[in-house]
């Protein structure tokens, strides 16, 4: 039995980019667990017109913000980051941290919407209100998630990883 993650993958999606009953799939919560949701379109149609602001698409530039502040944060704060990828409408990290998951979750959110803010770039809403958030516990799992995150998202955007993993 695994005691202590060795790191953390988390994924979040810009806001009303990926809703529950697209085509791609989503997650839902249940029960205290998580169910996948296949294609459900009139399950979309619903959820696009509960929308409170339009949906975010960040621009290159935008991107390149997000992924210089979660690198900088991650050195702020001693966090050994592994692996980045921000696209138009997701961020995928892998990172090992001394905070709990849902804190570094937050926090990897959070700073990049200031400084957003800080160049104007001030939607109502950024990022959905949750993320998805997977321990990882190996060595191999570790590369995989690596793997995944850099060199499984098609075309190459702002992106970040560790030498030691190249």
């Amino acid at each position: 039995m695994y005691n202590n993650p060795i790191a953390y993958f988390i994924t979040f999606t810009t806001y009303g980019t990926w809703l529950h009953g697209d085509l791609r799939s989503s997650v839902i919560r249940v029960n205290g667990g998580s169910k996948r949701l296949d294609d459900q379109p009139n399950l979309y149609a619903y959820h696009h017109t509960q929308l409170s602001a339009p949906p975010v698409i960040l621009d290159a530039v935008q991107r390149q913000i997000v992924r210089n502040t979660i690198i900088q944060h991650c050195d702020i704060r001693r966090w050994r980051l592994y692996a980045l990828h921000v696209r138009t409408n997701h961020v995928h990290v892998v990172v090992k941290a001394n905070k709990s998951i849902d804190q570094v979750s937050n926090e990897l959110k959070g700073w990049p919407k200031r400084v957003l803010g800080e160049h104007d770039f001030k939607p109502p809403k950024v990022w959905t209100g949750g993320s998805s958030k997977v321990f990882i516990f190996t060595e191999a799992k570790l590369r995989e998630k690596i793997h995944y995150v850099v060199c499984e998202q098609g075309e190459m955007m702002e992106y970040y990883i560790d030498k030691a993993y190249r």
